[in-house]
C-alpha cells in the first residue's frame, strides 16, 4: 500500500503525465566501507604484530598501516562478545549472559538480541548501505536454528540482507553444517574444500554483485571466521609448514613471545610475566609421547591460523585491486582469549573425554591425524597459556587471559600513520566508534521501538592522539557467576567456584596502571579501595541487568528446554528428504530409553542410512549394510554395532530400542517386523554434548557416524517415515555437561 502523506494530492483516475516526485536517495558521498573481521578463540599473543611466531603476514600488515589496542577487552565469550560488538550495547542488557546454546528463562539470558537494542547492520543497512554477513552467526537460541525456524534471531532478520555460514558455535572446518541466507545447505562437493576459503569467495561475490549494480555504494561485510575454535583444522600443507616449529615447547614459546610483546611495545617494559596457571604442567615434566601429541596439537592451530591469515589477505587484496581499501574501514579483533578446553594434554577426538574414554593413547594413536578431516582436536592448555601471553587464565575467566584482545583499525583514508594505543576499551565501544566515524548516531527509537542506550565509549579520540588519556571511566563483567569491574585503571576480580558465596567469596585487587599482566594481588593492602570497587560492581550489575547471578551457570541449564521449542516433547517423526535439523532441535536420546521405529521399501538389496545423528567424532545411525539391518554407536570414536541375524525383506517395518539398564548404558534391540533379529549391550550410552552435527533422515550428511561407510551413504529406496520415541527417564551426568559447556562455548 503506498504511503498516504505521498499519495496525497494525486488521487486522480488517469494520468497522461506524471507530475509527483520521487523519495529522495539518501546522500552516500563520501561514506567508507566497513568491514569487521572476528576470529575465534584467538589470544592476546597469537597475532604475529602481537608478539607471537605464527606467520600472519596480511593481519600484521593491516596492525602496520592500522592502529594497535593493546588494552582492548571483550566478556570472554563466544556470543556475548558478538552481541556487544554489533549492538554497542552490554551482553547481559541485550540477552546474551552466555553463549546462545543457553537459553534461560531470565531476560538477560533468553540467547538472542532483544529488538531494543539494533544491531550495527540495521542501522547501516536503513543508512543506505548493502549488508552482508559470512561465518560464524551464534546470535540465535539454538532450537530456532531448524529449517523450521523461527527466523526472529537468523542473520536477514537481524540486518544483514546476504549471509553465508553456519549458525552455531562450531563446525567442521572441512564439512561444515551451511546455511545460505535463511536456509540450510549441503557441504559443496569440492576436493580440498575448507570453510574458511568458502566464507571469502562468498564475501568477495557479495561486494562484486553489489558494485556490479551500485558501485557508489558502501557496504558493511562481517568476516566471522571459526578460526581458531576447535576443531583445529587445516589444509595439510599448512600443517606440513609448522611441523617442528614449536619442539621448544610451551614454557619456552611463553618467554620468546614475551620479550617480543616487550620489543614491540605491545606491553610496558616493567610487565611481569606470571607463574604458570594451576592447570599447566611444566613441559619438561611432560613424556616425550605427550611432548609430541601437545606440540602436533599446537601445530595444528597455528597452521588454522596461518591459513585464516591468508584468507584475510585474499579479501584485503580484492579490495586493493578493485582501488576500495583507502575507503574501507576495517576492524580485525577476537572474541575473546585463549582457550583451555583441551584440558592438560590436548585432544584429538574431543567426545572421547565427554563419554569417559581414554584420551591420552588415543591421541598418540592418532597423532597423523591432527589438523585433518579426521580429528577433532584441541591443544592443551599450557598452548593456550602461551597464547594469552602475559596474560593469567583464559577464555571463560574473567582475568586478562580471558577478557583482554587483540584489535586492529584500518582505514588508510582516515589513519595515515601505523602505531600503537594504550587507552582502556572494551567491545562495546567499536560499533559507537564506527557511528561516530560516520557522523551517525545510534536512534532512541528503531522501527517503532524504544531502545536502550548505548554503553560503549567511541574510540576515535584514539585515531589522533596516541597519548590522549583513556574516556572509559568504568567496565563490568560477568560471566558464569565470576566477575569482575575496571574503575579508573583499578580492577576488582573474583573466580568464582559453583557454590561460593556471591557475597562472601574473595575478590582480588590489581592496579592495571602498574600491573599490565595482573601479577600483584593488591586485596590485603588496599581494603578499603578494594570494597569500594566491590560496590561498584554491584550497581553496575543492577544498572546493566546482571542480576539475577546463577550459582550453576550455563551447564545448569543444559537441559533447560523453553515450552514449545522443538524437543519440548516426547515423540518425534522425520520424513525422507527433511532439511538437516541441528543437533539442539533433534531428538534427544543421550542417556535415557528410546526408540527408532521405520517403515522402508528397498529398492533390490540396496543399501544406505534410514536415520543418522551425529558424525566420525560421535553419534549414532540406523542403517542398511550387505541387506542387514545395523544400529550402530559412536562414543569418540568407540563403536559399538549391533546387526541383524538375517537378511532384510525388501519392504519392511524395522525398530531399534534401547532399554536403560544403568546410568549410561543399556541393551539395544533390533526388529524386524515385530520379531527380534538382533539384541546387544551397549556399555555406555552418549551423554553430555555428543555430536556437533546434526540428524539426517535417508543420508549421512557432513562427516560419517559409522567407518562402515563414506557419506552420504543415501539410503536406496523409500523411507515412510522415521519416529523416534523418548523415555522420561533421562539423567545427565553434571560434569559431562561441564564438559559439554567448554566445549560449546
Amino acid at each position: 500500500m503506498p504511503d498516504a502523506a505521498e499519495s496525497a494530492g494525486y488521487a486522480t483516475l488517469e494520468s497522461t503525465e506524471f507530475s509527483g516526485a520521487w523519495p529522495e536517495r539518501p546522500d552516500l558521498s563520501g561514506l567508507p566501507n566497513v568491514v569487521y573481521i572476528v576470529l575465534d578463540d584467538v589470544g592476546f599473543a597469537q597475532f604475529g604484530c602481537y608478539g607471537s611466531s605464527i606467520d600472519t603476514p596480511n593481519m600484521d600488515r593491516l596492525a602496520a598501516n592500522g592502529l594497535r589496542y593493546t588494552n582492548y577487552h571483550t566478556t570472554t565469550l563466544c556470543s556475548p562478545s558478538r552481541a556487544c560488538l554489533l549492538t554497542g550495547r552490554n551482553h547481559h542488557t541485550v540477552g546474551m549472559r552466555s553463549v546462545s546454546n543457553w537459553a534461560r528463562a531470565y531476560p538477560n539470558g533468553r540467547g538472542a538480541i532483544t529488538n531494543r537494542a539494533a544491531t550495527i547492520p540495521q542501522l547501516l543497512r536503513d543508512r543506505g548501505f548493502s549488508t552482508f554477513a559470512v561465518g560464524k552467526w551464534h546470535l540465535a537460541p539454538m532450537s530456532e536454528t531448524s529449517a523450521a525456524g523461527p527466523f526472529d534471531h537468523w542473520p536477514l532478520q537481524k540486518g544483514f540482507e546476504r549471509y553465508y555460514g553456519f549458525l552455531d558455535a562450531l563446525t567442521d572446518q572441512f564439512a561444515p553444517e551451511l546455511t545460505y541466507d535463511n536456509h540450510r545447505i549441503p557441504t559443496p562437493d569440492t576436493p580440498g574444500y575448507h570453510v574458511s576459503e568458502d566464507m571469502i569467495d562468498r564475501a568477495i561475490g557479495f561486494v562484486r554483485d553489489q558494485r556490479a549494480i551500485y558501485e557508489e555504494k558502501p557496504f558493511f561485510l562481517y568476516v566471522a571466521f571459526g578460526a581458531c575454535h576447535d576443531p583445529h583444522q587445516a589444509p595439510p600443507e599448512y600443517i606440513e609448514k609448522y611441523r617442528g616449529r614449536f619442539d621448544q615447547g610451551y614454557d619456552v614459546a611463553r618467554e620468546e613471545w614475551f620479550e617480543r610483546q616487550k620489543a614491540m611495545g605491545i606491553v610496558p617494559e616493567n610487565t611481569t610475566l606470571p607463574p604458570s596457571n594451576p592447570n599447566v604442567p611444566p613441559w619438561d615434566s611432560l613424556t616425550p609421547d605427550q611432548q609430541l601429541v601437545a606440540n602436533r596439537l599446537q601445530e595444528a592451530f597455528a597452521a588454522m591460523l596461518d591459513h585464516t591469515d591468508v584468507q584475510i589477505g585474499r579479501l584485503v587484496d580484492y579490495l586493493e585491486q578493485t582501488g576500495q581499501l583507502d575507503n574501507t574501514l576495517i576492524v580485525l579483533t577476537s572474541d575473546n582469549g585463549a582457550s583451555d578446553a583441551g584440558g592438560p594434554f590436548g585432544t584429538v577426538n574431543w567426545l572421547r573425554g565427554m563419554n569417559g574414554l581414554d584420551i591420552e593413547s588415543y591421541n598418540l594413536e592418532n597423532v597423523d591425524e591432527i589438523g585433518g578431516p579426521r580429528s577433532h582436536t584441541n591443544y592443551p592448555s599450557g598452548w593456550a597459556q602461551a597464547g594469552n601471553t602475559p596474560l593469567r587464565w583464559y577464555k571463560q575467566f574473567l582475568h586478562a587471559g580471558g577478557i583482554r584482545a587483540p584489535l586492529v583499525f584500518h582505514w588508510p583514508d582516515r589513519i595515515s600513520e601505523g602505531g600503537l594505543r594504550h587507552q582502556f576499551h572494551h567491545v562495546t565501544d567499536v560499533t559507537p566508534t564506527v557511528l561516530d566515524l560516520l557522523g551517525m548516531e545510534a536512534p532512541a527509537v528503531f522501527e517503532g521501538i524504544p531502545q536502550l542506550p548505548v554503553a560503549g565509549e567511541s574510540m576515535a579520540y584514539t585515531f589522533e592522539d596516541p597519548d590522549a588519556p583513556t574516556r572509559k571511566v568504568t567496565q563490568h563483567f560477568e560471566l558464569n557467576g565470576h566477575r569482575s569491574i575496571w574503575h579508573e585503571g583499578w580492577k576488582a576480580v573474583t573466580l568464582h567456584t559453583v557454590g561460593d558465596d556471591f557475597q562472601t567469596e574473595p575478590w582480588e585487587l590489581y592496579h592495571l596502571d602498574e600491573d599490565y599482566s595482573e601479577s600483584y594481588d593488591l586485596a590485603q593492602e588496599e581494603p578499603e579501595r578494594l570494597q569500594e570497587l566491590i560496590a561498584r560492581w554491584w550497581a553496575e550489575a543492577g544498572l546493566h541487568g546482571v542480576l539475577p547471578l546463577e550459582q550453576g551457570g550455563p551447564a545448569s541449564s543444559f537441559h533447560n528446554i523453553p515450552p514449545g521449542s522443538p524437543q519440548d516433547r516426547n515423540t518425534f517423526t522425520y520424513s525422507q528428504g527433511m532439511a538437516h535439523v541441528p543437533t539442539v532441535a533433534a531428538a534427544d536420546v543421550r542417556n535415557r530409553s528410546h526408540r527408532i521405529r521405520a517403515t522402508i521399501a528397498r529398492e533390490g538389496s540396496g543399501d544406505g542410512v534410514i536415520v543418522a545423528h551425529g558424525g566420525y567424532a560421535g553419534g549414532y545411525a540406523l542403517y542398511v549394510r550387505e541387506n542387514r539391518l545395523v544400529y550402530e554407536q559412536n562414543c569418540g570414536d568407540d563403536h559399538t554395532r549391533i546387526v541383524s541375524a538375517e537378511d532384510l525383506p525388501t519392504r519392511a517395518s524395522v525398530e531399534f530400542s534401547f532399554t536403560k539398564t544403568g546410568d549410561n548404558r543399556g541393551v539395544g534391540v533390533l526388529t524386524v517386523d515385530g520379531r527380534e533379529t538382533a539384541r546387544g549391550d551397549l556399555p555406555r550410552m552418549l551423554g553430555g554434548l555428543f555430536t556437533i552435527e546434526g540428524l539426517d533422515v535417508g543420508q549421512d550428511t557432513a562427516t560419517p557416524v559409522s567407518d562402515q561407510y563414506e557419506a552420504p551413504f543415501p539410503f536406496s529406496g523409500a523411507i515412510e517415515s522415521v519416529v523416534i520415541e523418548v523415555d522420561d527417564d533421562q539423567a545427565l551426568d553434571p560434569a559431562q555437561l561441564a564438559r559439554a559447556e567448554e566445549e560449546q562455548q
